[in-house]
């Protein structure tokens, strides 16, 4: 290991000499190394310096503490909060990616994890008008006011529309699943980078599930949160939430990852 301050702050944090090894990745702004510590192999992540879009490293630890006894959450070691002199990280168990180690019941899995992500309530919420305020901050300091802006202002409309289409109780919503967040210990999915989690709307899940997994939609709508919604609202509802996640990760990546939400 190469001279590193935080990493030798970690070291000493965990009163061991792990022998860490920089990790190739993308789509993360954080650093990711591997090690091995108290025989078993780990994965180190070093949270980035910048303040990212959406990212409350507090709410982020209540959310692991919350889910820590699910079948699918990681094994979190150890986790540093953020203070004046660190950025703060995490460790946790290393697992195997998916096209390592497939699970065949991958649909049931997930979908099991929303359905008990959706029974949690006692969460800090996501405040989304912050999160579009701070957007168009960022649309105001780079003077981007054509794509970008009309990203954002739909966005906001379409939120609107959703909520007055099919309203529905806030819960515990990862807001960015994906398969490169999803990995496998011995056929069990794991879920991992809970960094956007919080309380907010589950149509946002919901949509991920079938644009991200081609989850039927009959699943989907038999989830706790939309049961009570009738099949063409929630036809409707759904294909808002998807242009929703569409159009904001067009919009996060147009404007950088150098702002945050309070």
């Amino acid at each position: 290991m190469k001279h590193n301050p935080l990493l030798e702050n970690v070291n000493m944090q965990l009163s061991a000499d792990v022998q860490w090894q920089l990790l190739q990745h993308s789509g993360t702004t954080n650093q990711l190394y591997s090690g091995c510590y108290q025989d078993q192999s780990v994965i180190l992540r070093l949270n980035t310096e910048q303040q990212v879009l959406g990212v409350c490293r507090q709410r982020e630890e209540k959310v692991l503490h919350l889910i820590d006894a699910k079948a699918w959450a990681p094994d979190v070691v150890q986790q540093q909060m953020p203070d004046q002199h660190q950025p703060g990280w995490l460790l946790m168990k290393r697992y195997a990616a998916l096209g390592d180690a497939p699970i065949g019941d991958l649909h049931d899995q997930i979908l099991n994890c929303i359905f008990e992500c959706q029974q949690i309530k006692d969460l800090p919420l996501c405040d989304y008008s912050a999160l579009w305020n701070a957007y168009q901050q960022k649309i105001d300091e780079l003077g981007k006011a054509s794509q970008a802006q009309m990203l954002l202002d739909s966005i906001r409309a379409l939120m609107f529309e959703l909520k007055d289409t099919a309203g529905v109780d806030a819960c515990l919503v990862h807001h960015d699943l994906h398969k490169g967040n999803l990995l496998s210990s011995a056929g069990q999915l794991v879920v991992i980078d809970w960094e956007y989690a919080g309380l907010g709307s589950p149509w946002l899940d919901a949509a991920a599930l079938v644009t991200e997994f081609s989850t039927p939609l009959q699943a989907v709508e038999a989830l706790p949160a939309f049961r009570h919604i009738d099949v063409k609202t929630f036809d409707h509802a759904i294909k808002i939430a998807q242009r929703i996640n569409q159009q904001l990760n067009r919009l996060w990546y147009a404007l950088g990852t150098d702002i945050t939400v309070p």
